[in-house]
């Protein structure tokens, strides 16, 4: 798996192509002071639930790849969306299993195909741990103009693809 982080040498060049007062510079200030802090208070919420923050994004990649599949999730597209090494996903989900949350199945047509899906318990951990993370993101916004509540969802659409773009590319 490719290294997704810029070297020094390509962050500072990238750094220094923004002009101190440009709007690019002041959006990339403004997420550097947020995202630390965001991540902290989700920790700090979720840390008292069923799910840590990593977990409940494994299990949001379980659900959502096996509701497009149907069989489950694959280790290695886990491995893909999740942006974790193949051991790492290997021991996560074997928590995961511990635990009760997840289970893995063979594939019925291709025996050699191992499936993650989610139990009961994990359906029920990841609908309540979510519920908790949206009221906790969604207590943020609260008092917001829906017009700009509009706007920083597409905005971090649009931000989103640009890492998913950035990091696909990494990846090859």
């Amino acid at each position: 798996m490719g290294d997704a982080s810029l070297s020094l040498r390509e962050a500072a060049g990238e750094a220094a192509s923004f002009e101190a007062a440009s709007p690019a510079a002041e959006a990339v200030s403004a997420l550097l002071e947020v995202l630390p802090r965001l991540k902290r208070l989700m920790s700090a919420q979720l840390g008292h639930g069923l799910l840590s923050p990593q977990q409940l994004h494994l299990l949001l990649a379980v659900c959502d790849l096996s509701e497009r599949h149907g069989d489950g999730a694959q280790p290695g597209e886990l491995s893909r969306r999740c942006w974790l090494s193949s051991p790492a996903v290997t021991a996560a989900v074997d928590d995961l299993v511990e635990q009760g949350l997840a289970a893995r199945a063979h594939g019925e047509k291709d025996r050699r195909k191992v499936f993650v899906r989610l139990t009961p318990a994990g359906k029920l951990a990841l609908r309540e741990t979510r519920g908790a993370a949206t009221a906790t993101l969604a207590g943020l916004l609260q008092g917001w103009e829906e017009q700009r509540v509009r706007e920083l969802a597409a905005m971090l659409r649009d931000l989103d693809r640009a890492v998913e773009d950035r990091l696909s590319t990494t990846r090859e």
